[in-house]
């Protein structure tokens, strides 16, 4: 694998955009996630992004030779309440045309809460709604020439490997990929069909797959605990596995870094990436 390891940016904390990529390249790191509210010191809220915000922000990365793979765009894309869903579209599509100023493929983001034990009847009519969402954010992607990425995570709207699935034929559009959180895919009660579900994903979803988030747990109590990567119980070596065969260049960004521990798991992904030629 030609390796491309990073990290989220508001991992390492919100500070100045020159501060910030110092920093993440300092540790060791080729490319971020970058969600601007939750990283740059005087960015507290999406309407409070400006040129030259973005200009800074470009500049100061690219003096550190560090690669920004994805901007991070956070919104509630399947809300019940039509008014507020589409200010959060607002916020995307925006960010969609921030992105485009950045010089970023890709944008990403999750859909929304819900309860794992919502009545299927009502957990599709949330789905139309997600379906509502991701259309207009499309459009305005397909306009822009950049990528919409959508992680599925199991307690969320969009919560399993076929239903996304659904997503991406109901839009049609080269523009709508896949983030692979493999963590978010599993429950506690699922985490001993982690395999199922991941080798489902790859044959599923595979192709669309654009970033890949990697962090580690353990069960304990029916929740999920954090762990270093590889002091936990997700199957490294089949996802990395696949990776090698299918996507050797992808960004791969270590989510909830801390600073004591991002130098070992910064080794263990190589370690997993490399071993062997996996």
């Amino acid at each position: 694998m030609r390796l491309k390891v990073g990290v989220r940016a508001h991992d390492f904390g919100r500070q100045t955009a020159a501060e910030l990529a110092h920093n993440v390249k300092n540790a060791g790191f080729d490319c971020v996630q970058l969600a601007p509210t939750k990283a740059i010191a005087d960015i507290q809220h999406f309407d409070d992004i400006s040129d030259l915000h973005l200009d800074i922000i470009g500049k100061e990365f690219a003096r550190n030779e560090l690669e920004i793979s994805i901007l991070g765009c956070y919104v509630e894309p399947s809300l019940l309440d039509d008014q507020k869903r589409l200010e959060n579209v607002r916020y995307f599509t925006d960010g969609i045309v921030n992105a485009k100023k950045l010089g970023v493929n890709i944008i990403g983001t999750e859909t929304t809460n819900l309860a794992i034990d919502t009545p299927s009847s009502h957990r599709e009519t949330v789905y139309q709604k997600l379906v509502d969402s991701v259309k207009r954010m499309v459009d305005v992607a397909e306009k822009h020439d950049i990528l919409v990425g959508i992680e599925p995570v199991a307690e969320h709207t969009l919560n399993t490997p076929t239903l996304a699935r659904r997503l991406l034929d109901t839009i049609g559009s080269d523009k709508l990929k896949i983030i692979f959180d493999p963590v978010n895919l599993v429950l506690p009660t699922t985490i001993h069909q982690q395999q199922a579900i991941f080798n489902e994903t790859f044959q599923l979803l595979g192709e669309q797959i654009v970033v890949v988030h990697l962090k580690d747990i353990v069960i304990e109590d029916n929740q999920k605990v954090w762990r270093k990567i590889g002091d936990g119980v997700i199957d490294y070596k089949l996802i990395f596995d696949w990776l090698h065969a299918n996507k050797p260049n992808i960004p791969l960004l270590r989510e909830g870094v801390s600073m004591d521990s991002y130098r070992n798991d910064r080794e263990t992904i190589f370690n997993f990436a490399t071993r062997n030629k996996m």
